[in-house]
């Protein structure tokens, strides 16, 4: 794999960890000013921001494994079709059932 290709994985990892964190945070943040009865549109575009900026100096420390990108994804195979044969049974054709008057 080449050096631009694997930059370009690092740094889509780095935004997905990003985008996580940031969407981590607004969530459990907005949970608990709900649970405070402090919801307003403010508030939340606050939270938003700070989440944002939050999330963007956490992402920044921690380094993405480069091992881990190279190593190809082994797809799982798909399992072998097992054919089941049945033994043929011949049907007999059922005996109609008539009521008897009483």
């Amino acid at each position: 794999m080449n050096k631009s290709k694997l930059k370009s994985l690092v740094k889509s990892a780095k935004k997905a960890l990003k985008a996580d964190i940031k969407l981590g945070l607004i969530k459990e943040l907005k949970q608990i000013t709900g649970k405070l009865g402090q919801e307003s549109k403010k508030l939340s575009k606050e939270i938003e921001k700070g989440a944002e900026k939050l999330a963007k100096k956490i992402s920044k420390e921690i380094k993405i494994d480069k091992s881990a990108l190279l190593e190809p994804v082994a797809a799982p195979k798909p399992a072998e079709a097992v054919k089941v044969t049945t033994p043929k049974v011949k049907e007999k054709p059922l005996k109609k059932v008539t009521e008897k008057p009483e």
